[in-house]
């Protein structure tokens, strides 16, 4: 079986299966985002851990620019180098950040960029790649924000004016259960799909069910473009 046949054979497979369901939102609200067709979380609700002055999720190109800043903030809480003794210095490492790797990529326009969590703390500037380091950020996840953080880390979408892909809520126990999505619509063999996940306190995310929503376009190009 040829791998073209192959993929699209799986394709069809997940569009029969499951374009036809999706997950109950009952209860569930819409993700915050700044501006109503982002799809950037807004995260200036945080409780992160104690002492830090300023958490943003920053996003740079896998190339490094020519000019200009190394990274720039998407969302944020708190004021970068607030309590800074050398606030100019503070700041340009700020401007400079761009750690190797970041937890959450995506590729728009055959251009490709990742994010990473930035902290200050008086003149400290520290990077983070991972979501185990953006849970030790964080500590306890006890808002809406810090669990759509959580998910975001992990590598899941959201539209932030679309509960069936950007939706949250929060349980009696104290932790929260989040739906996000991922797959590329111009992409057949990357399908939309929803995901339903579970945050607990302690930051573990657990994805508990997902849904095919739409299958992936082969071509979002005008009529008669070449593939």
């Amino acid at each position: 079986m040829s791998g073209l046949f192959s993929r699209a054979l799986v394709g069809m497979t997940l569009l029969l299966a499951g374009c036809d369901s999706s997950a109950d939102t009952d209860g569930y609200r819409q993700v915050d985002c700044s501006y109503w067709w982002s799809r950037h979380p807004l995260f200036d609700s945080l409780r992160p851990a104690a002492g830090l002055d300023a958490v943003q999720v920053r996003s740079t190109s896998e190339q490094p620019p020519s000019t200009g800043p190394a990274s720039g903030s998407i969302a944020s809480w708190g004021q970068a180098c607030a309590t800074a003794t050398d606030v100019p210095a503070c700041q340009a490492a700020v401007d400079a950040a761009r750690p190797s790797e970041g937890f959450h990529s995506s590729c728009a326009a055959g251009a490709c960029s990742y994010r990473f969590l930035l902290t200050t703390q008086g003149d400290q500037v520290r990077t983070h790649s991972t979501s185990a380091s953006v849970r030790e950020v964080l500590g306890t996840i006890d808002t809406e924000q810090e669990a759509v953080l959580m998910a975001y880390a992990m590598g899941y979408d959201f539209l932030c004016y679309d509960v069936d892909q950007g939706g949250v809520k929060a349980n009696a126990d104290g932790s929260f259960d989040v739906i996000g999505f991922r797959g590329i619509q111009c992409d057949r063999d990357l399908p939309i799909t929803q995901h339903v996940l579970h945050v607990s306190a302690s930051g573990e995310v657990r994805e508990m069910e997902s849904h095919v929503l739409q299958g992936g376009e082969e071509t979002c190009g005008p009529p008669g473009a070449p593939p």
